[in-house]
C-alpha cells in the first residue's frame, strides 16, 4: 500500500495503452493504463526499491481479462528510463501516444518525453524485430500442435491476438527505422483489427510477416538513427528530472 500510494502521489504520466492506444479496440475490449512516477528519494538514494507498482481492476469472473477490467502498471522514472534505453517496444510506444489517450501529463512529462530523440537507435531492429519473431514462434507452433488460446484455437483455428501482435510489431519496426518515431493510433489500424478478430487464415498472416519482415530488414539498412542511445545525456536528464521534482514536488507539478 505504501508504494502504490507513493506511485499515485508522485505520478507524472499516465496513458491508456494497449489496444486504445494502436486504434485496433474492439467493443469487447478491456482497457489497458500505463504510468510513470518519480519515487522517493529513499527509493533511489536508499535501499529501498520500487520498479513497477500494478494497479489493476478486475470486474469480471474471467480468468482472461473482460470489457470493464483494467490493467493498469506505472514504472518508476529509473525503471522506465532504464526500459527505454533498450528501445523496450512497449516503452517506446509511451512516447507517441496521442492526445487522446493522454489522462495525466504535466511538465516532467513533458521534458521527460520531449526527449525521445536519445532513447531511440538502431537497437530497435532488435527489440521490435525479436518480439515479433517470438509472436510468430508460438503462431507456428501453435499450428503444428494446436496450443494457445482455447477459445481462440478453437473460434479461428489459431491465437488471432499473437498475430495481431505479430504484424503490428513489424509495421512499428519498419516506421521507427525509416522516420525515428512512431504514429499513433497506428495508420494500419484497420489492417491489424482485422487480424484480431481473425478475418484473416493464419496462412495469409505468416505470408504477411515474411513480406514485412523484409521492409524492417531494408529499413535497418538504410536507417540514419544514432547506433545506441545517448548515456550521457540520459543521464542528465534522469538526475535533472528527479532533483527538480525532489526540490519542488507536486507544487509546481
Amino acid at each position: 500500500m505504501e508504494e502504490q500510494k507513493m506511485a499515485l502521489d508522485n505520478l507524472i504520466y499516465k496513458i491508456r495503452i494497449g489496444s486504445q492506444m494502436y486504434g485496433t479496440n474492439t467493443p469487447d475490449s478491456d482497457e489497458d493504463i500505463g504510468g510513470i512516477f518519480i519515487p522517493d528519494k529513499d527509493y533511489v538514494l536508499g535501499i529501498k526499491r520500487c520498479d513497477q507498482v500494478i494497479l489493476n481492476q478486475k470486474r469480471s469472473k474471467s480468468v482472461r481479462n473482460k470489457k470493464g477490467d483494467i490493467d493498469y502498471t506505472v514504472y518508476s522514472l529509473p525503471k522506465f528510463i532504464h526500459l527505454a534505453i533498450g528501445n523496450n517496444p512497449n516503452i517506446i510506444e509511451f512516447f507517441f501516444a496521442h492526445k487522446t489517450c493522454i489522462l495525466k501529463y504535466n511538465r516532467f512529462a513533458e521534458k521527460l518525453l520531449g526527449s525521445y530523440k536519445l532513447f531511440i537507435s538502431k537497437n530497435s531492429y532488435h527489440t521490435f524485430k525479436g518480439y515479433a519473431y517470438s509472436q510468430r514462434k508460438r503462431l507456428e507452433v501453435k499450428k503444428a500442435n494446436m496450443t494457445g488460446r482455447t477459445e481462440l484455437t478453437e473460434k479461428f483455428g489459431y491465437d488471432v491476438k499473437f498475430a495481431s501482435h505479430l504484424i503490428r510489431m513489424l509495421l512499428e519496426g519498419q516506421q521507427i527505422l525509416s522516420e525515428g518515431r512512431l504514429t499513433l493510433p497506428l495508420p494500419q489500424n484497420n489492417l491489424v483489427r482485422d487480424i484480431k478478430i481473425g478475418r484473416y487464415s493464419l496462412d495469409w498472416i505468416l505470408e504477411k510477416a515474411t513480406e514485412l519482415e523484409k521492409f524492417v530488414d531494408l529499413a535497418y539498412t538504410n536507417t540514419k538513427l544514432q547506433y545506441t542511445a545517448d548515456l550521457k545525456a540520459i543521464n542528465r536528464l534522469q538526475i535533472e528530472l528527479l532533483t527538480d521534482y525532489w526540490s519542488e514536488g507536486t507544487l509546481s507539478a
